[in-house]
């Protein structure tokens, strides 16, 4: 069986993918959020109780991104 891929072909995909992640980063380093004294205490709290439950491995696992959406839309 012959590989559809060569080494160079590959690398360069690599080198494509880590050019655009790298995009995305300077994308997301240059977002800014509110400070959280800004935002309602109920929310804050809720946030918290969720990162709890996550590091004890309490938290929704979906088979696919579709999934996810038609959960957070609901």
């Amino acid at each position: 069986m012959e590989n559809s891929f060569k080494g160079h072909d590959i690398e360069m995909m690599f080198t494509e993918i880590i050019g655009k992640l790298e995009r995305i980063e300077e994308k997301l380093d240059e977002s800014s959020y509110p400070p959280e004294e800004t935002l309602k205490s109920d929310f804050i709290e809720r946030v918290k109780t969720a990162e709890k439950e996550i590091s004890k491995g309490k938290c929704l696992d979906f088979e696919s991104m579709d999934d996810f959406l038609k959960s957070v839309e609901k």
